[in-house]
């Protein structure tokens, strides 16, 4: 049964995290480097999960950014699909994408004045963005999912490195009759500064920052549901010159039938929505890749720095063969609902979910004919893909809240194990190098934003996501999945997910924010250490290159 499981890439599945940082030595690393190309060559071969958790992972950050990691976030090595997979999440968040985006959206909104904005110019977009939305979507999980794994095995990495230095410094401490008498006035003098702003090198790197920032905030949100509003007020109370109803697009024989809440006054709502949740997948995207590209930056100077003081540390004990202790990250603890929320996620965010999404486009290509192509052949895929990226959407936010967590308990204790040799070298570390240097907002809009992110994180709101679409499939099928029920079926949802998205963006804001400022902390704190060692010991570390 596991092997049929672990054929499908080990959906659910989630190792211990086994890390053991490698002896710094300039003559070895080629070879240390090949070590780990094998090691990511060669696949894990296991016949249960137990031994899965007995598999020492590497990890290793390359110049361009990319963190490479050995064993991948369910025990198995990446394949073809895998990386094709990262490929697009790289893709999805460039420039060359947004313009891409940016000319079919002009191209779109030709054809509707070409068109007077015809219901099916309205459907084409709904369909389209539902589409686009529902592979952004499984872009995004595969993107958070990866980027978790990374930051745990970075963590393990980093917390086997301090064992050694512990081992080195009590080594020198005690053969060591040196003061820092001649150190301690000038120790504190250059403390390194600490940034979490995004690098806004480019103009699109600017416009994404400053939209992010407008529609992630507490303020878009109100104007978001005032909007909506709006629209319901319209569809029940707005009457034409002649007091009747607005017209709705349907007709009856030769008369235009005037009906309130008709399918056109659902397609406004539609394609509103459709629009925002657009963009709003667009630059979220972009942030994300952004905010990766930042981070890897840092960790890869972080690495640098822990070799550097590796070296240095045992030329001065003179020791050049013990080993960093062998560290274990355990895997998250998880109840039975977050494990099959972790199940669909990574059937998502794997190629798994990408099969699916063809052969569902596939199938529905090939009815088109059986169809006539009609206006519920045109709704079919977006109803489809409307009612999958609803439940997306509140996957991929409650996974997300439990990665936040996670990544935080795991550099908590990186800190806390670092302190520990501050003590041994009995030194302080610098207040503003062991607090996060940003400002926690108590304003009441915070507090709302806060409580809202939390009750939409729950599992309990994916399991109510999960209900509402049944509901709604349940009143379609009553309708024979005429027009009025498919659009039914994609109005709410719709404005939910579109709702959902920008309590995402907003999420993202903040728990990016915090991120890269703990980086940007930790690597000033090692860069702090460095410093004070080559003092302390009257040399300058040797440059090391991790390539």
């Amino acid at each position: 049964m596991y092997k049929i499981a672990r054929f499908f890439g080990n959906p659910g599945v989630r190792t211990d995290i086994k890390q053991q940082a490698p002896i710094p030595c300039d003559r070895r690393q080629d070879d240390s480097k090949k070590g780990l190309e094998e090691i990511i060559s060669k696949e894990i071969e296991t016949d249960s999960e137990s031994s899965l958790n007995s598999v020492l992972g590497q990890v290793h950050v390359e110049q361009s950014g990319d963190i490479i990691t050995s064993i991948g976030f369910t025990g198995l090595r990446k394949g073809k699909m895998d990386k094709a997979l990262d490929k697009l999440v790289e893709y999805a968040g460039s420039v060359f994408t947004f313009v891409l985006m940016w000319i079919i959206m002009i191209i779109w909104v030709i054809m509707g004045i070409v068109s007077s904005a015809s219901s099916n110019w309205q459907v084409v977009m709904q369909d389209g963005q539902s589409i686009q939305c529902y592979i952004w979507d499984t872009l995004l999980m595969r993107q958070q999912l990866m980027s978790a794994h990374e930051h745990v095995c970075v963590c393990a990495e980093l917390k086997s490195r301090l064992t050694i230095f512990k081992k080195l410094m009590y080594s020198i401490a005690s053969s060591s009759e040196k003061t820092d008498s001649d150190i301690e006035e000038t120790l504190y003098d250059d403390i390194p500064e600490v940034t979490a702003d995004l690098q806004n090198k480019t103009w699109y790197d600017r416009l994404s920052s400053n939209i992010a920032h407008v529609i992630g905030s507490w303020y878009f949100i109100v104007i978001y549901w005032a909007g909506i509003c709006v629209w319901i007020g319209c569809g029940a109370l707005y009457l034409d010159a002649n007091n009747d109803p607005p017209y709705t697009g349907e007709t009856t024989g030769s008369n235009p039938k005037k009906t309130r809440f008709g399918n056109m006054w659902q397609m406004y709502i539609n394609t509103a929505t459709a629009v925002l949740m657009f963009f709003c997948t667009i630059f979220l995207q972009n942030l994300r890749a952004r905010h990766d590209r930042f981070v890897a930056k840092f960790i890869r100077e972080i690495f640098e720095i822990d070799l550097k003081i590796d070296v240095l540390l045992r030329d001065e004990a003179n020791d050049y063969f013990t080993e960093s202790d062998v560290v274990c990250i355990k895997r998250q603890k998880r109840n039975r609902a977050d494990f099959l929320i972790d199940w669909y996620g990574d059937v998502v965010g794997t190629g798994i979910g990408v099969l699916l999404a063809i052969a569902v486009l596939t199938a529905w290509i090939a009815v088109g004919h059986l169809m006539d192509y009609s206006d519920n052949w045109w709704l079919i895929i977006g109803t489809y893909t409307g009612l999958v990226g609803f439940f997306d959407g509140f996957v991929i936010r409650q996974n997300y809240f439990r990665i936040v967590n996670h990544e935080q308990e795991n550099y908590s204790s990186v800190l806390s194990e670092e302190y520990e040799l501050y003590s041994i070298l009995g030194i302080q570390c610098p207040k503003n190098l062991s607090e996060i240097p940003v400002q926690a907002d108590k304003s009441v809009t915070y507090r709302v934003s806060v409580f809202i992110n939390k009750i939409c994180s729950s599992k309990w709101s994916v399991l109510a996501s999960l209900l509402i679409i049944i509901g709604l499939i349940s009143v379609a099928s009553g309708m024979h999945w005429s027009q009025t029920g498919q659009l039914l079926a994609n109005t709410p949802t719709m404005i939910i997910e579109g709702f959902f998205l920008l309590i995402l963006l907003q999420a993202h804001n903040w728990a990016d924010i915090e991120r890269r400022a703990e980086i940007s902390l930790l690597h000033s704190r090692k860069t702090f250490m460095l410093t004070y060692l080559e003092k302390k010991f009257k040399r300058k570390a040797i440059d090391i290159n991790l390539n």
